[in-house]
């Protein structure tokens, strides 16, 4: 796959903390990502589920600030945790 695209300014795109493989499972682990730029995003998303995740947009980058506790909760049951490097999170919506 090969994805570019030319910007006259530069953009960010907050994704991928944490991250740990993913399995491919008809129910993708679910992966977080955040930013300005609606192009860099779409981007962002489809590496994500390249990779095996299901992307789930979180809002702007100024939410990134946010993931990053999370994706530090991530590596502390991942390397402290009884259950070894493995952990996933998948987040659904209830009532759907």
């Amino acid at each position: 796959m090969r994805i570019s695209f030319v910007r006259s300014t530069p953009c960010r795109v907050k994704g991928f903390s944490g991250s740990y493989e993913a399995r491919r499972k008809s129910q993708r682990p679910s992966l977080v990502y955040c930013g300005d730029d609606v192009q860099s995003k779409e981007v962002a998303a489809e590496l994500i589920r390249d990779v095996g995740f299901q992307p789930v947009e979180a809002g702007p980058l100024r939410i990134a600030r946010y993931t990053e506790p999370f994706a530090l909760l991530m590596t502390q049951l991942a390397y402290e945790g009884n259950g070894g490097p493995t952990p996933a999170y998948r987040l659904d919506h209830f009532g759907e």
